[in-house]
């Protein structure tokens, strides 16, 4: 089991800061959930978050009176509804929330995804929070909710050119620059390239880099001059030709045109 759990860690978890060791442990029983264990036994539990069952039991008790987990009949636990009314409290306060409302009317043909990523600086991870299909778009892209590190593909491509080259550069050793296919690049300094010509463009572009038969167009969501996520469409790599990839490009531009203030959207450099 350890090592299925370990499978969907960050490479790189923030260091422990100073604070109260109990609230520590509570937020660390609550971020042991993921779309892929939604449901997890005591021990399954414990085993996540790194903490004896004991410890873990009595945080859980604690987390279900309070509304923070559910615990079923055969004692499994689940995240819990507090969640939801949370979570809502937050998208309608952060730039993304305003983008992902603009984005409902974002034209999109058969087999295109409109996906919106936020990205959390403190562990090198970003999650999918927005995801629009058209007709036939692939089941295969991440679904809302699922959050993964940094890596190659034109999302994080996009995030990365947000930033200055020599930041991009230091965080290349936190980065899971996988194989994930033929055309998937791993070496740093050719990704750093790649990144460069993102930043210089104003935005990303992929084909068959991240999944087969999937290609992608990216642009940075920045917030005081730092990016905090991106907005992207990914479909099959047959409808989305270069020629399409760039027009998506600039539509997804005059998308954050429209809805961010212009010293919102503003990236480091670029279109």
């Amino acid at each position: 089991m350890a090592a299925e759990f370990a499978d969907r860690a960050p490479t790189t978890m923030p260091s422990r800061r100073r604070g109260v060791r109990a609230v520590d442990r509570a937020l660390d029983v609550l971020t042991a959930f993921s779309a892929a264990h939604p449901r997890l036994q005591l021990s399954e539990l414990a085993e996540a978050a790194g903490l004896p069952k004991t410890s873990t039991h009595r945080i859980a008790v604690t987390l279900v009176e309070r509304g923070f987990l559910r615990q079923d009949d055969d004692g499994a636990y689940t995240l819990g509804r507090i969640l939801l009314e949370l979570g809502s409290l937050v998208s309608m306060t952060t730039e993304v929330a305003r983008l992902t409302a603009a984005a409902a009317d974002f034209p999109l043909s058969g087999g295109e995804a409109l996906l919106v990523a936020e990205v959390d600086w403190l562990d090198k991870s970003l999650m999918i929070t927005t995801k629009l299909k058209a007709p036939h778009s692939p089941a295969a892209l991440s679904p809302v909710g699922r959050r993964s590190v940094l890596a190659n593909g034109c999302v994080s491509l996009a995030i990365l050119s947000g930033l200055p080259m020599d930041e991009v550069r230091s965080l290349l050793p936190h980065l899971r620059l996988a194989q994930r296919t033929a055309a998937s690049i791993t070496d740093p300094e050719e990704f750093l390239r790649e990144v460069e010509a993102a930043r210089n463009r104003g935005h990303a572009t992929e084909i068959e880099e991240f999944l087969p038969g999937i290609a992608g167009v990216a642009v940075p969501v920045m917030s005081a001059g730092r990016p905090i996520g991106a907005v992207a469409v990914c479909g099959p790599t047959a409808h989305l030709p270069r020629r399409r990839l760039n027009a998506l490009a600039l539509d997804l531009k005059q998308l954050l045109s429209r809805a961010l203030p212009p010293h919102t959207h503003k990236a480091v450099s670029g279109g």
